[in-house]
């Protein structure tokens, strides 16, 4: 009874900001479910995420309460601090999915003011730390978790539009307000992924620094297509045609530049998996689908929390084709999530049960 006290103590205690990446995730591939017209799998996986959220609070709020200097210090911790950022996008998430599926304004309301006040306070402390950090280039700052910032900024403008369209509020400058939210991240996004693509491309890059976050580097520019699709849909006509146009122009530039990054990204997965702690010649059933790590074998188990940061992009990338695809009319942009959709089912599925063997197995992954 002490050890299994012990390891609840030190499981709140070492608790992974990261985890909420599991209800971005989840949350994303149900919506984007539910738009390739498969509600029953949407709708599962949406209690699904109401249970994975209701638990990851919990388990923060306790941490909070009983182990407040290990929050400050991974607050204060640069490389850490932005992993805090999956709260505010994993909350704005669950709201985005009471709407969908409860038409509940009122709760998706609290919640995204819960994300905004998290916002700021994570946002204060990323400038407290930079500021504080020891002069580095710039390149060496960043990494894959860096984007939750435009990922985290963007969420914000889009519950915000889906909450106004909701409500039936046809307010302008309601309206105006989260499109600058939402040009923000945008502009924030060209001003970082320059120093990523630098730091990936054009600095020795051995598959075991391949970081799942990374995948955010697509899934960014998925978030502002989805966005800017949504902008487009719901804006009030007296904001006029103008701002549609060059909303539309950038959802579809984003767009662009995220489907750019996914052969990159599933090589990069592929050339990781194939290799890193594999003595010997690469198992057969790694070779033929060597995400199977995330779930599979003894001495092969490839997980860690942050893996969760792939299924996000992935699972974005789908819902931002489609509403991209119904919002300029193109047949052939719908053809797309049939098939990526599924993918992303698979991905989170094989993560899912990769987080499952790591709680249950009250130990780390081998990594």
């Amino acid at each position: 009874m002490q050890q299994f006290v012990s390891v609840i103590t030190n499981g709140i205690k070492d608790f992974h900001p990261a985890y909420f990446a599991m209800v971005m995730a989840t949350g994303i591939v149900s919506i984007a479910f539910e738009g390739m017209a498969c509600p029953h799998i949407a709708k599962i996986l949406f209690l699904l995420n109401l249970v994975f959220y209701s638990i990851l609070c919990g388990i923060l709020a306790a941490r909070i309460l009983l182990f407040r200097s290990n929050v400050m210090a991974d607050l204060r911790t640069f490389p850490r601090v932005w992993l805090f950022l999956t709260f505010v996008v994993g909350t704005n998430t669950i709201g985005a999915q009471l709407i969908v599926f409860r038409q509940d304004t009122g709760l998706a309301s609290l919640l995204w003011l819960v994300a905004l006040i998290s916002w700021i306070i994570c946002i204060y402390f990323i400038l407290s730390d930079f500021i504080r950090m020891p002069r580095k280039r710039m390149w060496e700052t960043v990494s894959g978790a860096t984007l939750l910032i435009i990922v985290s900024t963007v969420s914000v403008a889009l519950l915000w539009v889906r909450l106004l369209d909701a409500a039936a509020i046809q307010v302008t400058y309601a309206y105006l307000a989260a499109w600058m939210l939402w040009i923000s991240g945008f502009i924030l996004y060209l001003f970082v992924i320059p120093l990523i693509i630098y730091r990936l491309f054009f600095r020795i890059l051995e598959p075991k620094d391949w970081e799942a976050p990374y995948w955010i580097c697509m899934g960014a520019p998925a978030i502002i297509t989805l966005t800017g699709s949504e902008f487009v849909m719901c804006m009030p006509a007296v904001a006029g045609e103008d701002i549609r146009e060059i909303t539309l122009r950038i959802a579809i530039f984003a767009w662009i530049i995220g489907t750019s990054w996914i052969p990159y990204q599933l090589f990069m997965d592929i050339r990781q998996f194939i290799t890193i702690n594999i003595a010997g010649p690469t198992p057969l059933w790694i070779k033929t689908f060597p995400w199977s790590r995330l779930a599979f074998g003894r001495r092969h188990y490839f997980y860690d929390p942050p893996s969760w940061s792939r299924v996000f992009p992935i699972g974005m990338y789908t819902a931002c084709t489609l509403s991209l695809a119904k919002v300029t009319g193109s047949g052939s942009l719908e053809i797309i999530p049939q098939y990526w959709g599924w993918f992303a089912l698979l991905i989170w599925s094989l993560t899912l049960v990769g987080t499952f063997r790591a709680v249950i197995s009250l130990k780390p992954p081998l990594r």
